[in-house]
């Protein structure tokens, strides 16, 4: 990508190294696993999905940038 701007390069990626994003390891039920990022108190972003199952690539919903919601146990038992 590039920028043409008048502002100065420190001020147009100030801010940008301070991010660090928290991973976190799910176990998918086709037997993968999937990396995600936490967006909120339910749902996380999708970052990689780890499989050696071809078919869960084709997947849309588990492409990296989508969100996913999931659900407690306790909820999802009744």
């Amino acid at each position: 990508m590039i920028l043409y701007t008048i502002v100065p390069v420190e001020v147009v990626m100030e801010g940008s190294d301070s991010y660090q994003p928290v991973y976190t390891e799910l176990p998918w039920k086709g037997g993968g696993t999937l990396l995600v990022e936490q967006c909120g108190i339910s749902s996380a972003r999708v970052v990689r999905l780890i499989s050696s199952n071809a078919v869960d690539y084709l997947d849309p919903a588990l492409q990296p940038g989508s969100i996913i919601e999931f659900k407690a146990e306790n909820q999802a038992q009744k």
